[in-house]
């Protein structure tokens, strides 16, 4: 059974959901679903973990629907590692502005929820590949 299948199925330990396990479920059902019945199987699923570990109160609308708006931009969420650093709300989102979306979705006060674009890798030249060289480019654009 996929991480995927378990959590649809109400399956897992809530123990054993790290951030990195929210994020993979996030995109694989963006990736199954149209974004409005992703968004509904997520929210079933985060509920139905909270209640598990006894503590429904733990559920946040605005932090779900910002991690899934986030996650559901990317085409890899290995390309941005960003995804993976908890912290990442913070760019978006001042303290009192994510308190305030507990019940109910806030839009962010400090930055549009958008991702840095991650620029293609392009493949080496055939010159370049012969003597070992790659070359890497890296997205300009802030994180803003």
């Amino acid at each position: 059974m996929t991480l995927l299948d378990a959590f649809q199925a109400g399956r897992l330990d809530p123990a054993q959901f790290p951030h990195r396990a929210h994020v993979e479920v996030s995109f694989a059902l963006a990736q199954r679903y149209s974004p409005e019945e992703a968004y509904a199987r997520l929210v079933a699923g985060l509920r139905t973990l909270t209640i598990r570990a006894g503590r429904p109160d733990r559920f946040h609308e605005t932090i779900t629907r910002a991690w899934f708006e986030l996650i559901r931009q990317v085409e890899d969420p290995e390309h941005h590692p960003e995804l993976f650093d908890k912290r990442l709300l913070g760019r978006f989102y001042s303290p009192a502005r994510l308190a305030a979306g507990r019940e109910r979705f806030v839009e962010p006060d400090l930055a549009p929820l958008r991702l840095a674009k991650v620029a293609a890798q392009p493949a080496p030249t055939a010159s370049a590949a012969g003597k070992g060289v790659s070359r890497r480019y890296h997205s300009a654009s802030s994180a803003a």
